[in-house]
């Protein structure tokens, strides 16, 4: 790894003056995903301006019928603190399924949701991939059994992160801070598909700094459900994973459901098509099952993930299931 300046940052505009205008400088706050692309080369930066001692971004509060959590909050501390798992308990669920417990132990959320692609062929320092700046995406015509089944040219990455599935499905918004202030946005439209961008995998900008997450408390008649699918139980990315989050009146019909899809996307996929389906149905078995069939209705396979669209299918068709109570 080559050798870099770290400035430490007490709080978000010293942050903020400390980071350039280019991709130089980095944010470093847990650490365990930007460090190994440094050590792998795939990443070079010359500063590292390291937030972890800005105490306002370490907190998980409640107010105003929302959840409060802020960017630097472990991944562990999520699945263990008490406001979160009484009001969000699929965040809980998909916290839980995140690597191994000492990443989660050093892992942040933001981090979590911000990771780079896993793709090997990103991560290989001398593939000089579309996402890395070259002309061509090696995973269409390469070993592909991990790649994406939705939205997938000209880039076939998968988004990585079990956490962003589950907060889109919740409706949460990000705080960013950047040179022109601070602002917010849903979660949901952070994110870039590779048609959009395919060197990037959301909106931030180098001067940005996602400082933390604003989760509307669900309604009275809300349950939700994240299940994973991947080849190893700790240490492993997700095959496919789903996050079902419904909202149902007294005699089961679905009132709003979020149902979104980890692991088979550049982004956490939104299933407009598995939410019309449940809209204004009841959780029966068969309704579930015709939502699991829309989930997948519009997934392409490439050569080697075709078992993806099966597994999808099921993963979804159990969430649904284990709604119906």
């Amino acid at each position: 790894m080559r050798s870099f300046e770290h400035v430490r940052a007490h709080t978000v505009d010293e942050a903020l003056e400390a980071l350039g205008d280019d991709w130089n400088t980095r944010v470093l706050a847990g650490g365990t995903d930007l460090l190994h692309e440094m050590k792998q080369g795939t990443v070079i930066a010359e500063r590292l301006v390291d937030i972890k001692q800005i105490p306002e971004l370490g907190k998980i509060e409640d107010g105003n019928g929302e959840v409060s959590v802020g960017a630097l909050s472990r991944i562990s501390t999520l699945e263990e603190n008490a406001l979160v798992r009484a009001r969000l308990p699929i965040l809980v669920q998909a916290a839980a399924e995140v690597a191994s417990p000492q990443l989660r132990n050093m892992g942040t959320v933001a981090g979590n949701v911000l990771q780079r692609p896993r793709c090997w062929y990103y991560r290989d320092r001398h593939t000089v991939c579309l996402r890395r700046g070259g002309k061509l995406c090696f995973a269409a015509m390469g070993d592909n059994s991990r790649h994406a089944i939705f939205g997938a040219a000209p880039c076939s990455m998968v988004c990585p992160s079990d956490l962003a599935p589950a907060l889109v499905a919740l409706g949460a918004k990000v705080e960013i801070a950047g040179p022109k202030g601070r602002h917010e946005m849903l979660l949901q439209e952070t994110f870039r598909t590779p048609k959009q961008d395919p060197r990037r995998e959301n909106c931030l900008g180098p001067s940005d700094i996602l400082t933390g997450f604003r989760i509307p408390e669900p309604a009275p008649g809300s349950r939700g459900v994240f299940l994973k699918a991947r080849e190893r139980r700790v240490w492993d990315f997700a095959l496919a994973s789903v996050a079902a989050q419904v909202q149902t009146d007294g005699d089961n019909t679905v009132t709003s459901a979020g149902i979104v899809l980890g692991g088979v996307a550049p982004n956490p996929w939104v299933s407009q098509k598995a939410q019309e389906t449940l809209a204004g149905e009841k959780l029966t078995e068969e309704v579930c099952r015709a939502a699991a069939d829309a989930a997948v209705s519009e997934a392409k396979a490439m050569k080697h993930n075709g078992y993806k669209i099966d597994l999808t299918r099921t993963l979804v068709e159990r969430a649904l299931t284990e709604l119906r109570g």
